[in-house]
Order: C-alpha cells, then sequence, then structure tokens
C-alpha cells in the first residue's frame, strides 16, 4: 500500500506578538531601512523586532546568534511576544497600493522539500547556505515565513474564505500604507485548511530560496532534532502574487564602450532594436535601455524560439559577451534596481550619461511555474515579487541545537 505523504504545509504552534502590541512589533526587513530610518526606528520604538535582530543597538546586526536568542527570549518574558495556545494555521493579507494578497502560515517538513515538492527556480550560494544554517542552528527561530506559491486550487480558496469572513485577530496598517491582518482559525477552520491542503501537491519558492536551502543544511546536520526539520512559510496562490521587474544597471567605463554596445544593438539574434523609444514601461518580451542609450529592444521572437525568459537572454546575449558580465552575482560593474522603485530607477538613469540602465519586464506566476518545472534556474535577481513579508509577525520556535 502507497504511503500517504505528509501534508506539505502543516499548523504548528506559533508565536505572535501581544495583539495591542502587533503594529509595533512586526517590522520590515532591516534591510529595507536607510541608516537614518534604522537609528530612528530604533531609538523610538523599544517594541521593534528589530530589536531582537539588532540586541546591542546597532545599525548592522547582530553576529552573535546567542545575542539575538537572548533578546528574542527577552521580549516573550515581557509579554510583547507569545507563544500560541495550541497548533494552528495563521491566516495572513497584506493589502496595500500594489494589490492584496491573502495566504497561510504553516510549517514545510524538510522531507517534502527533499522530495522536490518544493520546486525553485534559483540557485543558492553554498557559502550562504552554511552561513544561515549555522545562524539558524544557534538562534533556533524563524522570524519570517519563506514565501511559497501554489496553482489556483478552490478548496484551498473555499477553506481561506470561511477564515476571513469571521473577525480578525490583528488589523494595523503600518507607515508604507499596507494593511496588516491575521487570522487564527476555529477549530473548524483549521480542520477545513487541513483537508484543502491534502490537495496541494507541490509549490513553487516565490522568495527564499537561501532560506530553504539553509533549513535543509541544518536538518541533515541535525538529524535528532526533528523540531527543526520544517521551516515557516507563507503559502499563497499564485495568481495573487505581485510581479514587478528586477533592472539592471551597468557602469560605462568609456565612450568607446558605448559605441561598440550601441552599434551591436540591430544585429542581436533574434532581437529588434527601435532606437530613441519613449515609453516609460516595457512591454511584454521587451527591454528598455536608459541612460547612455535609449531605446528598446523587442526580444519576443528570441525568448519563443529559444524558451528563455528576458533576464536569461539579456544575461546571455548582451550582459556577458558584449560587458564580460559572465558572474552576475558578483561583478562589481553590475547594479540591480529593485522593481517597486521603478520610475526612480529612470529618473537616475537618465540623469547618468556613464550608465546603462536595462528596464526590464514584469515575470507572471506561468512564467516562474514553467522555468522551475523544466529545472532550470534563472539569473539572481530576475524577480521582485510582493508581497513582502514582516519579520515578527508570525514566527517558528524550533529552539537552538543541542
Amino acid at each position: 500500500m502507497k504511503t500517504k505523504p505528509p501534508l506539505l504545509l502543516q499548523p504548528f504552534q506559533g508565536v505572535l506578538p501581544s495583539r495591542d502590541k502587533a503594529h509595533l512589533v512586526a517590522t520590515r526587513s532591516y534591510l529595507s531601512y536607510s541608516e537614518y530610518e534604522l537609528q530612528d526606528k530604533l531609538s523610538r520604538n523599544p517594541y521593534s523586532y528589530l530589536h531582537v535582530i539588532h540586541p546591542n543597538g546597532d545599525l548592522e546586526p547582530s553576529k552573535e546568534p546567542s545575542s539575538v536568542r537572548q533578546a528574542y527570549v527577552s521580549f516573550l518574558e515581557r509579554g510583547w511576544l507569545q507563544r500560541d495556545a495550541r497548533s494552528n494555521y495563521y491566516v495572513l493579507r497584506q493589502s496595500g497600493p500594489m494589490g492584496t494578497c491573502t495566504g497561510v502560515v504553516g510549517l514545510v517538513p524538510t522531507i517534502a522539500a527533499k522530495a522536490g515538492r518544493i520546486k525553485v527556480h534559483e540557485a543558492t550560494l553554498e557559502h550562504r547556505e552554511a552561513l544561515f544554517a549555522r545562524y539558524l542552528t544557534e538562534v533556533g527561530l524563524n522570524a519570517e515565513p519563506t514565501l511559497l506559491a501554489h496553482a489556483h486550487n478552490p478548496r484551498v480558496d473555499a477553506a481561506i474564505g470561511a477564515v476571513t469572513s469571521q473577525l480578525p485577530d490583528f488589523d494595523f496598517t503600518t507607515a508604507d500604507g499596507i494593511q496588516h491582518t491575521l487570522w487564527k482559525p476555529s477549530t473548524s477552520g483549521l480542520n477545513q485548511l487541513k483537508a484543502a491542503f491534502e490537495t496541494v501537491e507541490h509549490a513553487y519558492i516565490a522568495d527564499g530560496h537561501h532560506r530553504v536551502a539553509s533549513s535543509l543544511r541544518m536538518a541533515e546536520a541535525h538529524p535528532d532534532q526533528k523540531r527543526s526539520h520544517a521551516f515557516m512559510a507563507l503559502l499563497v496562490s499564485g495568481g495573487e502574487l505581485m510581479f514587478r521587474g528586477f533592472h539592471r544597471n551597468v557602469r560605462m567605463t568609456d565612450d568607446q564602450a558605448c559605441k561598440r554596445v550601441r552599434a551591436t544593438l540591430p544585429s542581436l539574434r533574434g532581437a529588434h532594436w527601435i532606437p530613441g523609444c519613449n515609453h516609460t514601461e516595457p512591454s511584454e518580451g521587451s527591454i528598455l535601455l536608459r541612460g547612455a542609450i535609449n531605446g528598446e529592444l523587442n526580444v519576443s521572437e528570441a525568448i519563443m524560439d529559444r524558451g528563455m525568459t528576458p533576464a536569461e537572454w539579456l544575461q546571455n546575449d548582451v550582459l556577458a559577451p558584449l560587458f564580460g558580465i559572465e558572474e552576475p552575482r558578483t561583478d562589481g560593474r553590475l547594479e540591480y534596481i529593485a522593481g517597486d522603485i521603478h520610475q526612480q530607477a529612470l529618473e537616475d538613469a537618465a540623469a547618468d550619461p556613464q550608465s546603462l540602465t536595462f528596464i526590464m519586464p514584469s515575470m507572471t506566476f506561468e512564467g516562474l511555474q514553467k522555468v522551475a518545472d523544466n529545472g532550470r534556474y534563472l539569473p539572481p535577481k530576475s524577480t521582485w515579487i510582493a508581497p513582502k513579508l514582516r519579520s515578527g509577525m508570525t514566527l517558528f520556535d524550533f529552539g537552538p541545537a543541542s
């Protein structure tokens, strides 16, 4: 008799902020703050989860996992964070200017990821895996969920709808205009979600490849610490993800380099070069150029004939052969510009004749699925995906390794 696979997403006894402090505890990633903003948050808000990441008040996160663990325990002792009374799922919704996304926070067993049920589209760096695995081992904590997406599933939608028809446990809006709402399902809601997740065979990583790889590495290193053989994830329907382009900016070394690139653009295989194009948003299958060279590259033919994404085509046919950028992860000439600051990127590029900015089109969930299903890896920073999840909103405490 065939063994039934474990639930892809399982309930757990989470740690959450107290209801009256949730809006003060949950925080954006520390990387998203400027130095001034970070210092302001640390000095003005003693409840911010940033104080766990920066337990000594320094601008850089602590390199001592034991001090992070100690700060987390202090938040528990003060009642600012509270361990839930029972095992549950947590339905989380973010609503803002870009749209609304609703999903379920739970645990993904590492055995499910090892079995190929969590599909990837990005290669990871071994040294980063090892570094983060060592950090997790000592901290014993997931402070924010990995973002996963599944194909549309009416049973999951119905189960979530039954939960969100009730009053939420948390509901607050942060200074960036994003509303955060969280529900703890009743027993019947929990059971309905469990039954729905039995129909979800696999999911795709939208954000968090290194976190997943590090969790797998930690589980392998500590086979007897069963509680750590899982990682916290927010599982959403792929159609609710919000995609933006992740743009590239290349410093032009001299006028000759600019002339060489400009002369080559009309002859790129499978691409149609339109000089001087003034569009502000790239259409599907096109890339806009701004700065030292202005125009549009329509690469629809190339990506269709060769089964590539625009980011793959740009790396293979432009960045590597024309600029010698063979390793986009580490080449100092290449800068990545996140899709949420798109207009600012255009303005900065237009004002700098010594750089060339490639404004990339947005990807789709269907495109991400195709890449992952075919076992391909995209170039780094190929997708900018929201929602961007808060640290300290839901936590999984599996304890430091003994």
